[in-house]
């Protein structure tokens, strides 16, 4: 991930850093500034949008309804139960046929206003539907009915439809943005899914079309109660953390952020092990020189949290929350002793020098005790890349760093020797 956007900020409150990062997320303008109190509107201005409230179950959200004129075409509304003359959902679950294939909702999610109805297990989804909602990226619409009868319109959603043709790694797509019709009724959040129903009929070839009931996981960075939630499994959750860390003591003097770079999380390898996460950010502050912070989070209580701070000649695959011990993958702890090395060689030969674009490809072999990790990092982040690799063996206290390889060197893993290439 490398979001090469230009912003400046000064800090005058938490909400300015959620803009920031909305900004960044929706690929908005790449350059924004608050000074002396200006643009303080626009900052209210975003968030008069109300933003996503966690209610009660039975609560009712408050019904809202777009402006109409006269002779203008109606827009995507939210106003309560659907009338008599839009067509009536099924109560049972969302299925229908989506480019001349059957489909049938296997998993949904809602995230930065998008809600996903996918069939298919693969990252790639067999048959994909996405409602491109237009509302706030932050904002989860519970409660709220999206109506789009036929005709284009203000604030219609965006119906992508996404599958796999035989022999392809990808998807293919097909965008709508007018001549269908939809009706979306979403209820209310509850321990983050939010049921829904759906009527939607698209004017495609096939007539592609989908009825019926969903549950969506609600995903992604977002406001609750006018607080950002920490709790979101998000790379935008990370950059809001690492933002208000970086500013929080810079009262006085402009953060510009040049880049955030390689945002991720994962799941732990050992139970009862905290999620971690990685980020780094390009910056400088009150016009001085450029400087870079890594930032490692975990997962503690539910929320996410700082966990500590790496500087720009340390690897984050050298320094993991939980240190790998004999009971780690293989892939993990070559990749642990190759980063090790890698950052103990530059420290001594480069002390001035750090480390970027690092790449980490380990393969091993069992059979043999024998396992490589190819490695690539640059010493400048336009310089060129440094590339080498490693040797390790299987030993009985685990793995075990032996050598770097020469250049005209590599593993043959069907016989488990070093041959020249």
């Amino acid at each position: 991930m490398a979001l090469n956007m230009k912003m400046n900020l000064d800090k005058k409150s938490l909400i300015q850093i959620v803009v920031l990062v909305v900004l960044i997320a929706v690929g908005a303008g790449a350059y924004f500034m608050q000074q002396g109190g200006e643009g303080l509107d626009f900052i209210s201005g975003l968030f008069e949008s109300k933003p996503a409230t966690t209610r009660a179950p039975g609560a009712k959200a408050p019904a809202t309804t777009a402006d109409k004129k006269p002779g203008a075409a109606p827009a995507a509304v939210a106003d309560g139960k659907p009338k008599a003359d839009v067509p009536a959902i099924p109560a049972s679950p969302a299925k229908g046929q989506i480019h001349g294939k059957p489909f049938v909702v296997e998993s949904s999610s809602m995230e930065n206003g998008v809600l996903t109805l996918r069939f298919g297990k693969d990252v790639n989804a067999d048959l994909e539907v996405k409602v491109v909602l237009a509302t706030s990226p932050w904002d989860v619409p519970a409660g709220k009915t999206f109506k789009v009868p036929g005709a284009a319109g203000a604030a219609v959603p965006q119906i992508v439809l996404a599958w796999k043709e035989p022999g392809q790694n990808g998807s293919s797509e097909q965008k709508f943005t007018d001549k269908y019709t939809l009706v979306l009724d979403l209820g209310q959040e509850k321990d983050k899914k939010l049921p829904g129903k759906i009527y939607l009929s698209l004017p495609d070839e096939v007539k592609s079309n989908v009825a019926g009931t969903f549950e969506a996981d609600i995903r992604g960075f977002r406001i609750v109660n006018g607080k950002p939630d920490l709790t979101a499994d998000s790379v935008d959750t990370l950059q809001y953390l690492a933002f208000h860390d970086l500013l929080k003591d810079d009262k006085d003097n402009k953060l510009e952020v040049i880049a955030s770079r390689d945002g991720r999380y994962a799941q732990p390898e050992s139970p009862g092990a905290n999620m971690s996460g990685y980020i780094e950010v390009e910056y400088r502050t009150g016009g001085g020189p450029t400087a870079i912070q890594r930032f490692q989070f975990e997962k503690d209580g539910g929320a996410w949290k700082i966990a500590r701070t790496i500087g720009a000649n340390q690897l984050d695959e050298a320094h993991p929350l939980q240190t790998p011990d004999a009971k780690a993958s293989a892939a993990r702890m070559l990749a642990y002793l190759a980063a090790k090395k890698i950052e103990a060689d530059v420290q001594k030969k480069y002390p001035k020098k750090g480390l970027y674009e690092p790449g980490l490809a380990t393969r091993h072999s069992d059979k043999f005790k024998i396992g490589v990790c190819e490695a690539s990092y640059k010493l400048d982040p336009a310089g060129e890349a440094v590339k080498t690799a490693y040797l390790f063996r299987q030993r009985a206290g685990g793995w075990a760093l032996d050598r770097e390889l020469a250049r005209n060197e590599k593993v043959d893993f069907d016989t488990g020797r070093i041959v020249k290439r």
